[in-house]
């Protein structure tokens, strides 16, 4: 907990490297904002060891889908992509290219959207009395959303790549590189088709009662 709190307060610094503050928020910002890829794999592990050891018991398995699957984008996204460009000698190169949108997409994703709908999915059905919904929809949501996200973030990686080295490296005016990553921005389109697709099942299956199916149970033989 201390760790998460101080690295990602003191992490924050990595925002601050280009904008005209003193020097050592550059050395402030790459050390702890490094070390905040820790805490986020101790959650990624508790969560998973937590499951484990409740034998996945757990009636709500859309939750509980969303649950892990929230822990780990956060992981990969704000804690292995943050990590692939926080250092200061890196950033100065990746700072305001696709990198930097592949990581936050991710990110974000992982840490507030996929947590948010975590607790939706846990809450619904205790807020409707128990209703039925289709949690198999649900699943599919996140399997879209996910998986949309994972590719617009490897397209972006990508993307970003080129950008830093052709721009940065090369010195390629801005718009010549634009240009050439026309590709991958219609990949990044089309992956976010994905996700909006995925986010209208999830309400779908979220919010649309699921006709309760009631199986014919045996044939009664009257007495004789």
């Amino acid at each position: 907990m201390a760790l998460a709190l101080f690295s990602g307060i003191l992490g924050t610094g990595h925002h601050f490297f280009w904008i005209g503050t003193p020097g050592y928020w550059q050395w402030i910002g790459s050390i702890f904002s490094t070390l905040e890829v820790i805490p986020f794999f101790a959650m990624m592990s508790f969560a998973f060891i937590m499951v484990w050891k409740g034998r996945k018991n757990h009636p709500n398995k859309a939750a509980l889908l969303w649950s892990l699957g929230a822990s780990t984008v956060a992981f990969f996204g704000a804690g292995v992509w943050g990590f692939l460009h926080t250092l200061h000698g890196v950033n100065y190169y990746t700072h305001g290219t696709q990198i930097t949108a592949a990581h936050g997409h991710l990110a974000f994703y992982g840490a507030y959207v996929a947590m948010n709908l975590a607790m939706f999915t846990y809450a619904m059905p205790h807020l409707r009395n128990r209703d039925p919904y289709n949690q198999v929809l649900n699943m599919a949501s996140f399997w879209l959303m996910t998986g949309g996200m994972a590719f617009m973030t490897f397209v972006l990686t990508f993307a970003g790549t080129i950008q830093t080295h052709m721009q940065r490296i090369v010195g390629d005016y801005f718009m010549d590189v634009q240009d050439q990553l026309g590709l991958f921005y219609l990949m990044r389109l089309g992956s976010g088709a994905v996700v909006v697709l995925g986010a209208l099942l999830f309400i779908y299956a979220t919010v649309v009662v699921r006709r309760e199916v009631i199986k014919p149970g045996p044939v009664a033989v009257p007495g004789e």
